[in-house]
């Protein structure tokens, strides 16, 4: 997967994340919240059932304990999305090349830790339906 490709998977993933919120219904409004003009959208966005960004998810989340700075770095970029990347740099007291060799390292690692995740889980998965079917005979 080349630097394109695995940005693009990043961006897939913020959005994914920003839309798990609508699984569960909304919390009640207090009486001073529901005077207030709606500063929302009035449609969710939709985004994908994705198991592949599950597992990413999975991977991001873990990576975060191990590589703090790297992290920092990639949740600021992708997550929260903020701009312009020269105050992030500059707040972090890093050098521009450095915020973004630690955003492409900790997607990177983010990426091959998620597949890892993915053939554990399915390998699991694989187990339990094989001892499920022979405790049936």
């Amino acid at each position: 997967m080349d630097d394109k490709e695995l940005h693009e998977k990043c961006l897939e993933w913020a959005h994914w994340c920003h839309t798990r919120k609508y699984f569960a219904p909304p919390v009640p409004q207090n009486i001073l919240a529901q005077f207030q003009a709606k500063k929302r959208a009035t449609k969710e966005p939709d985004g994908p059932l994705s198991a592949d960004l599950a597992f990413l998810n999975m991977a991001i989340h873990g990576l975060h304990d191990q590589f703090p700075e790297e992290g920092i770095c990639f949740n600021l970029y992708y997550f929260y999305q903020f701009r312009p990347v020269k105050a992030i740099w500059r707040a972090l007291d890093i050098g521009e090349r450095t915020f973004y060799d630690r955003l492409h390292r900790f997607a990177r690692r983010a990426l091959k830790l998620s597949k890892t995740i993915k053939q554990i889980h399915t390998a699991n998965i694989a187990d339990i339906s094989a001892e499920n079917n022979s405790a049936v005979f």
